[in-house]
This record gives structure tokens, C-alpha cells and sequence, in this order.
């Protein structure tokens, strides 16, 4: 460089200028993946700084001043002054907040670079173009990542005969096949399957991905998405969808996002309170049918109660003729021989060479037998102080046994009355309302059998006759009246479940078999994930999981554990398996058994007070023998054996009481493109689903996902996230362990807020401060609620098609090109 002295004031001030200019981000990418919006745009106000130092400094820079005050005040002022309030209020500390910042930024920098060119030529009399940061990821890293990967269940992982999964994987190769546009007869091999995932959240899920899913349909991604996996609230969306689409519905029907509402998704909007009666009449019907249905299940324990009152009359009236063998007499000698086995059993543990087994057995059983029969000692005596009742005690007793009847049905009916609709009051009278079933329920099951006891005796007098009857008739409702499933509330929510999302006009009462679903072939195929309850399996994998996945499909039912069948040979309470039967399988969140939340102590009194949504599917190969669920059934499901897969019933429930993503089958099948929306209840961001979901992948097959989800994390002070989304791999194993078969790419979204959305989701958050995740008890929507979460999933979408995320290119016209371009933006190198 010259001599400083020989300088001009120009070229002096454009040097000073250029060092500062070009050693800033204000020329350079900003990478998506670690580049901070906030601190960008404080060094594009640095420019000003800078330049109005070095005009003072070299004073007569007239030719400098002139280049300067025009890149300042027509390219980078607008910047400045339209995202400075922006970045008062906190927005660009959100990478999601940010986008529209970085779109403006990157069409800013291209002209901030053409003036360091022009600094450069006023400064050294020559031009020198900027060089650019490469991006975090190139084409040599992600090339890998598209590269092709087979769609299907590999043998390996799957645990099932050979011949079956190749007929799984043909009719299921068939259906993306003919979607595509091939011939019906088409079974080739699918490659880079997309699939769709929608997750659990009742109607707060459903409401949340029909958001995202307009966009998709908007964007012409939809039509391209291969399988559709849903499990509970995801179901309702669908449900939706396959009926809609698989009928022939355009895909423009289900997008318009920001309206007006399409016919479907009006129908949709005008029904979002599916659960509540539409009339007086409607909500009274309800309850009367719920207590009716009650009322049969007991038949079943009452049945049992009243065979036992018939066996006291019989031992009663023999102990009154045998002194010798009376209770009294018993109860003594058991216990003298229980101390001594305890004795021996010390005795033994002391003595070497000498095996305490056989005491400790005989201690177990002695004292087995001699609980059972101080057990007996204790009824023996009540029911000789109730014998001594006069009618005035027996009238309170009664009455206090009514109160005990209704408050056991009010956790049952307490859904219908409009002021338990109320989320916070709900969850306070569920709870009280248990508690005091679970006390007082065992308590009437003892008045009952005193009451049959006192009825039948003595013994082959006209009262035991009478309670001879009684249990002859309820053993005949029990065993041949009874079909748990549809005493259950399963009807009521299957029923209603249908008339709002796979019904198409209000007077619809159609049956959609699962078998005949999709007619048309445009509706992604779906899997609908549920959840088969397996507490007594003696299965070492099922050990802490207690149950296992259960699918149902339109070609094939079952699960690795219970094996599968094509889906018409499946009864349903001795009909054909259908779509609304299987979505309300997905969702019965509300059942005795809970997979991984089974809470033992809460079974037997959540099947009593009939608080199971729960569903029993009987094996397709077990044709002989009862085929609909009724009193075997409801025992097992109330004491929780025998319940393995060895058995001819299955118990199923939410298909979120195992995983509730919806992810799992699609990462069976190596499905390469998955989006993942999952709107369950996270108020702590603990991403139970997510983690779970990472879990099992990683032990039944080795495949690997690492979400990094730190951006996702609220800010505690603010309660914002930086993003709504995460981008990551899926690693899916080869042959060994250490071998990568292919690549597949996560794409999480997640119910969040950023504090960029509208107007109209601040005002309902401030209104209502756990939006958006309040509690899955509230399934009654109104139209601001609804439209609340409806906006976000169209926020929340929209943003991934966001300028800054596509490099200010178009909008992509497939999935794999907008997976490549998130790739580049989103994706983190190892």
C-alpha cells in the first residue's frame, strides 16, 4: 500500500471503512443453525457508527461522504428503522420471530457487499469481490442424506414369519403405489416414503394439525405424503382425511388456511364441541344410557357376590349342625400351627445342611389359610350383628347404601352436566369423586352380600330359593346379555366421534368398514395406532411395558407380540372392523388399563364404576366360543389376569398409553421424509412423547434419532420458545450394529409459542395463560378456542416455508426439495 502522507481524505476513509465493513457479519451469511438475528442487526447499525467517525476524521472524503449517505439512507436505514421496535419488544431473539428479519437481512447484505466493492476500488483503485463463509452443511454432507432408502417392515426387526411380512409389506407397497398413480397390480418396491404423523391431545391435537395440514394442502405438499400414522386426537384429523380425500375430495378442500372455511372444514369448526349433547334430550339420553350400562356391567360382580351369599347360607347352616368344624374352632387351631411353622421355619434357617424350603412353605400356606379364615371369623360376625338390625336401622342403612350407588355413577355422568364442563372444577370432582368411589364402592359390594346372606336363609326355605333366582338371572344377563364394549362408554365416543370427523352432513349414520376406506386411492394410507394391554405376559420385552403396539389398518390388524391378521377376518362385537370403532380405540385415553401408565391399585374400581374407554377384540382364529365381551372379559380386565397374548381377547386402549407421537410404525417401515406435529398436553416442555418415542426406536431397532431441542425449551422469564420446530436425522441400522442402511429426516413440530403469531392468539393466550397447552380434560372448544389452535398449526407451518428458511428461493414443489432446503438451514453437523 502506498504511502499514508500520499493518501487521499477518500481513499483514507473508504480503507477505515472496508476494515471494519468486511470483518462483520454485515456482509457474510448468517447461518440459520447458529447465527444470532439480534446481534446481526446491532452490527448493521455499527455501519452508521463507523461512518460517521471516519467522515469526521477525514475531512474533504466528498466522493466517500456522497457513496456512504446513499447506501445508508436507501439500503440499510429502512432496515434499521423497520426492525428497530421489533427488537425492543424481544422478536428477534426467536430464531422463528426472526425469519422475516433474516429475509430482509440476506437481500440487504447482497447490496452491502456490491458497497465494500465500491469502498474496495475508491481505497487500493481496484475492485475486490467479497468471499463468502461456506454454510455449515454442503452438498458432500447432505447428498448422503437423500440418498434412496426402501420402504417396508424389515424382517430383522419385525419378529414375524418371513411369508407374513412380505404380505404386509405387498399390500401396503400396493397402496402408496396406486396413490402415486401406478397400476392397481403394482406391488414394486417404494423408495423415499413420506409419512405424515399426527399425535395424541384430543381435541387440542386434532384442532392444532388440521392447522398444519391446510398449510401442507395449501403448499401441494399433502397430496405427496405417503402414510398417515394418527394415535387418539391425531385420529380425529385422519379419520378426516381418509374419509374426505379416499372419496374423492379435491385436496384444495382441505387447505384455504386463512379462509373462508372450505364446506369440510366448516363442518369440522361448527362441531369442534363433539362430545357435548345438542339438546336436553340428547344430554339425558346420554346419562340414562351410561347408568344403564353401569348397571349391566354390575351385573357381572353382583352375580359373583350373590354365589358366594349362596355358599355362606350352605356353610352356615352346616356349622350350626357341626359344632366341631364352626370357625370358632377352626380359626384357633390354625393359628396355633401357624406359630409353630414360624418357629420351625427359624429353627431351620439356623441349622446348617437343613433347607428352609419346605418350613417357608408350609409358613406360607398356614398362614395363607389362616388370614383367609379370621377373613371369614370377621363376616361371620357382621353378619350377626346385622341380624340383629331392627326396621328402622335397615331404613337408614338403605338409604345410606342410595347415597353410596350415586356417588358411584357420578364419576360416570359428570361429563354431561354443563357446570362439570368447567376444565379446573372437572379435574377437583373427578378426583374427590373417585376417592370416594373407590371407598364406598367395596363397602355396598359387602352390604350386598350381607343382604343376600340374610335373604336366603335358612337354608332351602323360599328366601334361598329367591336369591337363587336372583343369581340365576343376573349369571344370565352376565353371560349371555352382557357386551362390555357396548355397555362401556366406547359407544357414546365412538358415536360421536363419527358424527363429527368421518360423518359428512349432520343426518349421516353411515358405517365405514376399514376394509373399504380409501375407495379412490388419493388419502395417504393410515396407520391407526393403538395400544394392546398385556399386564400377566410372561414376555421379557413386555416386562415394564406391560403392553405392546396394536395396529389397525386397512389390510391388517394386530402387533408383533399378538400376531397379525388381515383386517376382515377382525370382529368387532360381531361386526366388521370399522373406521370410527378403530379412531375411538386410538383415543380411549380414560381406560382400567393404561399401558405405561397402568395404575394397578385404580383397575378393579375403574372397571366397577365403568370408567374405561378400553376396547376387547377377540383373536381372529378363536372363532369357537363366546364372540362378544362379557363377563370373562370384564373379570380380567377388572383383576388384570389373565391378560397375555396367549389369550383369545385383547384388551386395547389409547395408542398414547405406549407412544404417543404416531412416529413408531413409520420408523418400522423406514418411511425416509416423517412430519411430526405433536400437540399433546407439555406444559413443562418435558417432551415425554418425543423422549419416549427415541426410546423404543433406540431398543426394538436400533434406529437413532438425536433431537437437539434446546430452542424449543421456553424462556422461563417469558415463557416463549426460539422456534416451533426441530430438523434431525434418523440413523437406520444395517446388518451389524455399526453399519448405516440409509438416512430418514424428523420433522418436529411443536405446540409452542414464539411471540410472533397474531393478534388474535396473543389476546386468547393473555386471556387464557396455559394456552396452548391446556389440559386434554377440556374437549369442549368453542369457536375462539378453536380458531386459537387452528391459527397456531397455520403459524407454525407457514414459517417452514418462510423466505429465510428456503434461501429467498421459490417455494418448493416437492417434499424432498423442501426437506433439502430445511436441511441446509436446519440441520446440525455432527
Amino acid at each position: 500500500m502506498s504511502d499514508p502522507k500520499d493518501l487521499t481524505a477518500d481513499q483514507l476513509a473508504a480503507h477505515e471503512l472496508l476494515t471494519e465493513l468486511r470483518t462483520r457479519i454485515t456482509t457474510q451469511p448468517l447461518p440459520y443453525q447458529y447465527g444470532i438475528e439480534a446481534s446481526a442487526l446491532k452490527s448493521i447499525y455499527s455501519v452508521f457508527e463507523f461512518a460517521r467517525a471516519s467522515i469526521k476524521k477525514y475531512p474533504g472524503c466528498q466522493k466517500f461522504a456522497s457513496l456512504v449517505a446513499d447506501t445508508l439512507n436507501l439500503e440499510l436505514r429502512p432496515l434499521t428503522a423497520k426492525w428497530h421496535r421489533p427488537y425492543e419488544e424481544g422478536q428477534l431473539n426467536s430464531r422463528d420471530g426472526a425469519d422475516e428479519f433474516r429475509a430482509d437481512l440476506e437481500g440487504v447484505q447482497v447490496k452491502l457487499r456490491v458497497f465494500a466493492d465500491q469502498l474496495h476500488q475508491l481505497a487500493y483503485g481496484k475492485p475486490s469481490a467479497d468471499q463468502l463463509t461456506p454454510p455449515p452443511f454442503d452438498s458432500a454432507i447432505l447428498d448422503p442424506l437423500f440418498e434412496d432408502i426402501p420402504f417396508g417392515i424389515h424382517q430383522k426387526l419385525a419378529k414375524l414369519d418371513a411369508s407374513m411380512i412380505e404380505a404386509i409389506n405387498n399390500d401396503e407397497k400396493r397402496e402408496i403405489n396406486e396413490r402415486r398413480g401406478k397400476q392397481a397390480s403394482d406391488n414394486s418396491d417404494v423408495t423415499n416414503a413420506v409419512g405424515l404423523a399426527l399425535s395424541g391431545g384430543g381435541i387440542r391435537s386434532a384442532t392444532f394439525g388440521f392447522g398444519v395440514v391446510q398449510v401442507l394442502a395449501e403448499r401441494g405438499m399433502l397430496e405427496q405424503v405417503d402414510v398417515l400414522s394418527t394415535v387418539s386426537g391425531g385420529g380425529y384429523t385422519g379419520s378426516f382425511l381418509t374419509r374426505r380425500l379416499g372419496e374423492g375430495a379435491d385436496f384444495t378442500e382441505m387447505a384455504w388456511p386463512h379462509g373462508p372455511d372450505p364446506e369440510p372444514i366448516r363442518f369440522i369448526r361448527q362441531n369442534a364441541k363433539f362430545l357435548a349433547a345438542r339438546n336436553a334430550r340428547e344430554n339425558w339420553e346420554t346419562v340414562a344410557t351410561t347408568v344403564a350400562g353401569m348397571v349391566l356391567n354390575w351385573t357381572a360382580p353382583l352375580f359373583i357376590i350373590a354365589l358366594l351369599s349362596i355358599v355362606a347360607v350352605l356353610l352356615s347352616q352346616f356349622a350350626t349342625d357341626s359344632k366341631v368344624l364352626s370357625i370358632s374352632v377352626i380359626f384357633p387351631v390354625l393359628t396355633t400351627l401357624t406359630g409353630l411353622a414360624f418357629v420351625a421355619y427359624g429353627w431351620s434357617l439356623r441349622r446348617s445342611g437343613i433347607s428352609p424350603k419346605m418350613a417357608g412353605q408350609a409358613l406360607w400356606w398356614l398362614t395363607l389359610l389362616t388370614l383367609g379364615c379370621g377373613a371369614l371369623w370377621l363376616v361371620k360376625m357382621g353378619h350377626d350383628e346385622l341380624a340383629k338390625f331392627d326396621a328402622n336401622s335397615w331404613k337408614i342403612t338403605g338409604l345410606a347404601g342410595v347415597m353410596g350407588v350415586l356417588t358411584t355413577i357420578a364419576p360416570s355422568i359428570m361429563e354431561f352436566f354443563p357446570l362439570l364442563k368447567n376444565p379446573k372444577f372437572k379435574i377437583i370432582a373427578s378426583k374427590l369423586f373417585l376417592v370416594l368411589a373407590g371407598l364406598i364402592a367395596p363397602a355396598i359390594g359387602l352390604a350386598a352380600f350381607y343382604i343376600f346372606w340374610l335373604l336366603g336363609e335358612p337354608a332351602f326355605d323360599a328366601g334361598f330359593w329367591l336369591l337363587a333366582g336372583i343369581a340365576g338371572g343376573l349369571g344370565f344377563i352376565a353371560f349371555f346379555v352382557l357386551d362390555i364394549n357396548l355397555t362401556a362408554p366406547h359407544r357414546f365416543y365412538r358415536d360421536k366421534l363419527a358424527r363429527t370427523f368421518i360423518h359428512k352432513t349432520d343426518d349421516e349414520t353411515a358405517t365405514v368398514e376399514l376394509t373399504k376406506i380409501n375407495p379412490n386411492k388419493k388419502a395417504p394410507y393410515h396407520l391407526i395406532n393403538t395400544t394392546v394391554n398385556l399386564p400377566t405376559s410372561e414376555s421379557p420385552a413386555l416386562r415394564d411395558r406391560r403392553s405392546d403396539f396394536f395396529l389397525f389398518s386397512k389390510h391388517w390388524i394386530g402387533s408383533t407380540t399378538t400376531g397379525y391378521a388381515k383386517t376382515d377376518q377382525w370382529r368387532a362385537s360381531g361386526n366388521p372392523v370399522d373406521l370410527a370403532t378403530a379412531i375411538a380405540v386410538s383415543g380411549a385415553a380414560l381406560s382400567s388399563h393404561m399401558g405405561l401408565g397402568s395404575k394397578p391399585f385404580l383397575t378393579a374400581i375403574l372397571t366397577l364404576l365403568n370408567l374405561r374407554l378400553g376396547y376387547w377384540i377377540k383373536k381372529p382364529d378363536n372363532g369357537a366360543g363366546e364372540q362378544h365381551p362379557g363377563f370373562r372379559c370384564l373379570l380380567r380386565e377388572m383383576i388384570a389376569s389373565p391378560m397375555s397374548e396367549k389369550e383369545d381377547w385383547f384388551n386395547l386402549s389409547d395408542g398414547g398409553h405406549i407412544e404417543n407421537m404416531a412416529v413408531y410404525e413409520l420408523l418400522r417401515r423406514r418411511a425416509k421424509y416423517i412430519i411430526c406435529v405433536d400437540g399433546e398436553a407439555d406444559p413443562n416442555f418435558a417432551f415425554e412423547g418425543l423422549l419416549t418415542l427415541v426410546r423404543h426406536a433406540q431398543i426394538d431397532f436400533g434406529v437413532e434419532i438425536r433431537p437437539e431441542l434446546s430452542g424449543l425449551r421456553p424462556d422461563p422469564k417469558t415463557g416463549l420458545s426460539k422456534t416451533h420446530s426441530h430438523l434431525c436425522r434418523i440413523r437406520y441400522p444395517g446388518p451389524s450394529p455399526d453399519t448405516t442402511a440409509g438416512w430418514g429426516l424428523l420433522l418436529y413440530i411443536k405446540l409452542s409459542v414464539t411471540g410472533n403469531e397474531s393478534e388474535l392468539i396473543k389476546r386468547y393466550r393473555t386471556n387464557n395463560p396455559e394456552f396452548p397447552h391446556q389440559t386434554t380434560l377440556d374437549q369442549f372448544f368453542d369457536e375462539e378456542q378453536f380458531e386459537a389452535y387452528r391459527q397456531l398449526g397455520v403459524h407454525v407451518t407457514e414459517g417452514l416455508f418462510s423466505k429465510a428458511l428456503l434461501n429467498n428461493g421459490p417455494c418448493p414443489t416437492s417434499i424432498e426439495d423442501w426437506f433439502r432446503k430445511m436441511g441446509q438451514n436446519l440441520l446440525l453437523p455432527d
